[in-house]
């Protein structure tokens, strides 16, 4: 009985990696005049992400990067501090210590007004007796409204180093760079020590999931419909790959891949259409994004 359970299990099993081999190994196929053909370009779901500084028009240096190309990031790492991250980092302890200095000072405005307060209230009472002169009670009502006036001075002063301080905790901010998303670093277009030009500090992907963006003729779009399959082929490829209609473009614009065929129309006007690849296909093209590919679509 043992043995007929054991051989039952390893029969599934058996039948379910033959099954899992074959599905693998059957890619789609379509005739050249099957479907609605296309070329089209892989690229991430996530886009190709490009990474830049905020440092404003003056530009940035990079003054430590924190991981190389071909690294794996989560969002919200630390990619790269700029070379202005510890002139930011002095101000914002300057503008915290201004504030505690101006603080303490009030602290101490707030102790003498409450002085001058009480003997500008007895000296009132004792010029109505005519105890004292009118001038020193004059002398005593001056004194307590200048520290008033010195204790509102001096909340002034506080409420606008506080908003300094925010100023220089933005700019702090603005010299260290995140990750965006969490995917992979593709290309570093700069290295510390220098500046970040127009091309970024770097681009980065999520290449756990990749799509095929399709440049479908005008004139063939009204046969294409969302959750349409497709057939995805390029030269060199071991196999060719399935892939599914997930979003339409809305822009009909000139097209941008043309094909090596030198008799074919080069000036046509297309919209793009999005598929997404079989889930098998992020590790076989992960290192081919924007290479060009062929799309069949089945209407």
């Amino acid at each position: 009985m043992i043995f007929r359970i054991r051989f039952l299990l390893f029969s599934m099993s058996m039948f379910t990696v033959m099954c899992s081999s074959v599905f693998a190994e059957t890619p789609c196929r379509l005739g050249a005049q099957q479907g609605i053909g296309a070329l089209g370009h892989i690229e991430p779901r996530s886009r190709v992400i490009k990474v830049s500084h905020n440092a404003g028009p003056e530009g940035a240096r990079v003054k430590q990067l924190f991981f190389q190309e071909t690294d794996s990031v989560k969002a919200g790492e630390k990619l790269a501090i700029l070379s202005e991250h510890i002139k930011r980092k002095a101000e914002v302890e300057a503008a915290k210590m201004r504030i505690k200095v101006l603080e303490a000072a009030r602290a101490v405005e707030q102790i003498t007004l409450a002085f001058n307060k009480r003997e500008n209230e007895r000296h009132q009472s004792l010029e109505l007796s005519s105890a004292v002169s009118i001038s020193l009670a004059d002398a005593k009502q001056l004194a307590f409204e200048q520290s008033a006036a010195n204790l509102k001075r001096l909340s002034a002063e506080i409420a606008r180093a506080q908003s300094e301080l925010k100023v220089a905790q933005a700019e702090l901010e603005n010299t260290l760079i995140y990750a965006p998303i969490t995917g992979t670093i593709m290309k570093i277009f700069t290295r510390p020590s220098e500046r970040i030009g127009d091309n970024g500090l770097l681009e980065m992907a999520d290449l756990s999931r990749l799509d095929v963006v399709a440049e479908v003729y005008e004139s063939e779009l009204l046969q294409v419909k969302i959750g349409q399959q497709g057939c995805i082929t390029a030269t060199g490829f071991k196999r060719s790959y399935s892939a599914q209609v997930r979003e339409l473009g809305f822009q009909v614009r000139k097209n941008d891949l043309n094909d090596t065929d030198p008799l074919a129309d080069r000036d046509n006007r297309i919209i793009e259409v999005r598929l997404t690849l079989e889930p098998e296909a992020a590790a076989d093209l992960r290192h081919q994004i924007f290479r060009q590919v062929k799309v069949r679509i089945i209407p």
